[in-house]
């Protein structure tokens, strides 16, 4: 199990969307104090376009973040995950990645920093399945659900230009894709929440 895991990573982070869900999720209040981060003032565009400011509530510089901070003790349980935060990296990429495991397999929780990549990552490419946008404590986001043997979902968060944080469920089965892209907003939020209020 242990050595399927990263193998796992790479999946949700690189998986297509080939369904899309409704709604559109948003984190609980979190505090706007400084995180040692450049503000920016929000534009009142919004838009998949690389080349268009997008609406922000902060920029949010993710370059020196820590993965296995992202969500704090009570977040973790909350999604019980109680095993000890796992640190890697995805293959082949500059992205940093924290497991939150379930002793009962369940699925893995991942939060995932990436500060060589924008959301169009997963939206920009003619090869990948559309992804589904969302709004996430006021950032914009995008959801990407692959369902399967393995199914995972992974809710992309824009905190600055060309920096994104993920947040990435997964299941060796036990869990069906709905209900882990039920789960991927729910963690992208708290994840958002704890960097808002560094």
């Amino acid at each position: 199990m242990r050595r399927a895991v990263p193998i796992l990573a790479a999946v949700l982070l690189l998986a297509g969307c080939s369904q899309t869900t409704t709604g559109s999720p948003t984190s609980a209040s979190a505090p706007t104090g400084s995180s040692g981060t450049s503000d920016a003032p929000p534009s009142s565009s919004r838009s998949g376009s690389a080349a268009e400011p997008k609406k922000r509530p902060k920029t949010i510089n993710v370059r020196d973040v820590d993965p296995c901070t992202l969500l704090t003790e009570a977040q973790r349980a909350e999604f019980g995950a109680d095993q000890a935060p796992r640190k890697s990296t995805v293959p082949n990429l500059d992205w940093s990645v924290c497991y939150f495991n379930r002793a009962d397999h369940k699925y893995i929780v991942g939060a995932t920093v990436i500060t060589t990549e924008g959301l169009e990552f997963y939206t920009g490419s003619a090869k990948r399945d559309e992804a589904e946008k969302l709004e996430v404590g006021g950032f914009p986001a995008v959801l990407v659900k692959r369902p399967g043997r393995a199914p995972s979902c992974v809710v992309a968060v824009d905190v600055s230009d060309g920096q994104m944080v993920d947040a990435n469920i997964g299941s060796f089965g036990e869990t069906d894709v709905d209900t882990l892209c039920q789960l991927a907003p729910r963690v992208a939020g708290a994840i958002v929440a704890t960097l808002m209020a560094k």
